[in-house]
């Protein structure tokens, strides 16, 4: 104990002469050289005598973990018993599921080896204030790309980069002015309008043109997005996975250059979606959700959704090639829905009482409530978004945005719009694939007639997609009132999706590639 007492009160270590027994005191030694005295005669507290132990005292496992690899945690953990027998930190499914349609179950032991080698699916968010950033920096540099593919007369780069973007400023500096001056734009063209005199405002607008260089017009994909700061609760976009949700949130993002957040931690960051997991950060204020047919973290308020809703036909063949894919665009080959059609029709039938479930769950709540369909959406694409912005921010006027969509939308097609390319096919494309046999679709149907005729999906339950009309829901969206100033708290315990209705994706993958392996030795 003594020995220890005087290590807590040295200065520093004799690396040198550690066994030597006539080691200079510690107070001769910080006499001798000149080192500052502990105020009040405290003792200077101890240094730990490796950087792990540092890490271990100074910053949570779940930190640590995030600036190791697999390959370092298995390194410490031969070399430091403690840190091989450390309990992990706990992490939400949501977290580390490579993809946001399906959480993966996380299962840790305390063997070793073992349980470190399973820490390669704990994963940390990234801030979302730093994937942004990174964004915003993308876009700048294909802003310089598109100025020289534009101008192709010029040799000189820096003229071309004058104008990409102001100088000298961080993204979200020059993101704030190119908004502002947005408004400012808008603000001009609007009194344009009212002039009598055009040719005077034309000239006024040249000279604007000529002092600003913000007035350069970009690609809306090149235009840099914000955060939100929303203290309230929010607006959240429910949808059942697979009906659209990734497509509305970026039109949303591309009209109003508002990044939308996500409750779930899931693999859109790659596809520039940077809201994932920001909730917890007060920095959005709309959120997508697929609660409750799972549980995003952590809960939180909401006083407005926007329901989204898909027919069920093609939300689930989709979905099917989402877990079986594991990728947002690769669809089965048609010999791969043959051999796992019994799967799928088994999946189908657990799917339709969630999709059913899912979407009477958002119904029966009491906040205001704006349903829209997917069809409308890749129909009337710019009828379904500004009724959405309208909703969503509570706007009166919407000539801003108005102008937005024009520019953000109407220009484009549909196809080009998402944040990644959809899979190919249309409107009960699901039907043609061979998935749904006769017998599948009459047990589907037994218990969501209900259902789909309140969202108009009644003729589709006829399986002739020729014969559709599908006339769109009444003003592209449906405004449900609800009951003022009333909130609900999403992501609590009741789910729609209990044990009976859920499919283990590893082990039916794991048997396609099986087959697979088998066809070809064959």
């Amino acid at each position: 104990m003594g020995r220890k007492k005087a290590k807590a009160k040295s200065g520093g270590r004799n690396h040198n002469n550690r066994n030597n027994a006539n080691r200079t005191k510690p107070n001769q030694s910080s006499t001798a050289s000149g080192s500052q005295q502990p105020r009040n005669g405290k003792n200077q507290p101890r240094l730990p005598n490796n950087y792990l132990n540092f890490l271990n005292r100074q910053l949570a496992f779940r930190l640590l973990f995030f600036y190791l690899d697999e390959s370092d945690r298995l390194q410490l953990g031969k070399a430091y018993p403690r840190f091989q027998n450390a309990k992990l930190p706990a992490v939400e499914p949501s977290q580390v599921s490579e993809n946001d349609d399906q959480p993966t179950p996380i299962s840790t032991t305390t063997n070793g080896e073992e349980q470190l080698a399973k820490t390669k699916t704990i994963t940390i968010p990234q801030d979302p204030h730093t994937l942004l950033a990174r964004l915003n920096t993308r876009r700048l540099a294909k802003r310089i790309r598109y100025l020289r593919q534009q101008d192709t007369t010029s040799n000189d780069a820096k003229v071309n980069d004058d104008y990409a973007y102001a100088k000298n400023k961080t993204t979200e500096q020059i993101a704030i002015t190119e908004w502002q001056g947005l408004m400012v734009n808008y603000k001009k063209k609007m009194v344009q309008k009212q002039k009598e005199q055009t040719e005077s405002a034309e000239e006024e607008n040249e000279k604007d043109k000529d002092t600003n260089a913000a007035a350069v017009s970009f690609p809306s994909q090149l235009e840099l997005l914000l955060f939100s700061p929303c203290p309230r609760a929010v607006a959240v976009l429910a949808s059942y996975p697979r009906s659209g949700n990734s497509l509305l949130r970026t039109l949303y993002e591309r009209t109003t250059l508002r990044v939308t957040g996500s409750d779930m931690r899931g693999g859109l960051t790659k596809h520039d979606l940077v809201g994932e997991a920001a909730t917890a950060s007060n920095a959005v204020q709309f959120v997508k959700t697929h609660y409750p047919e799972r549980r995003g973290s952590p809960p939180f308020l909401v006083n407005r959704a926007v329901l989204l809703v898909r027919n069920p036909y093609d939300a689930m063949e989709s979905y099917f090639n989402l877990m079986m894919t594991n990728t947002h665009t690769t669809s089965l080959t048609e010999e791969q829905r043959k051999r796992n059609a019994t799967v799928f029709a088994e999946m189908a039938r657990k799917e339709i009482q969630v999709w059913r479930d899912f979407h009477e769950y958002w119904l029966a709540q009491q906040i205001p409530l704006l349903v829209i369909r997917y069809e409308d959406l890749i129909r009337h694409t710019d009828k379904v978004i500004a009724k959405v912005i309208r909703f969503t921010l509570e706007v009166q006027n919407m000539g801003f945005f108005e102008d937005r969509i024009s520019r953000c939308i109407r220009e484009e097609q549909i196809e080009n719009l998402g944040s990644y390319r959809p899979r190919s096919g249309g409107i009960g494309k699901s039907l043609g694939t061979g998935m749904y046999s006769t017998e599948l679709l009459n047990d589907l149907n037994q218990g969501i007639v209900d259902t789909m005729i309140k969202f108009g999906y009644e003729e589709m339950m006829k399986p002739n997609p020729e014969d559709w009309k599908l006339e769109p829901l009444d003003q592209f969206g449906v405004d449900i009132a609800g009951k003022p100033n009333t909130f609900m708290s999403i992501n609590g315990n009741r789910l729609v999706r209990g044990p009976k209705r859920f499919t283990n994706w590893k082990d039916v993958r794991s048997q396609m590639a099986e087959t697979n392996e088998e066809k070809k030795s064959c």
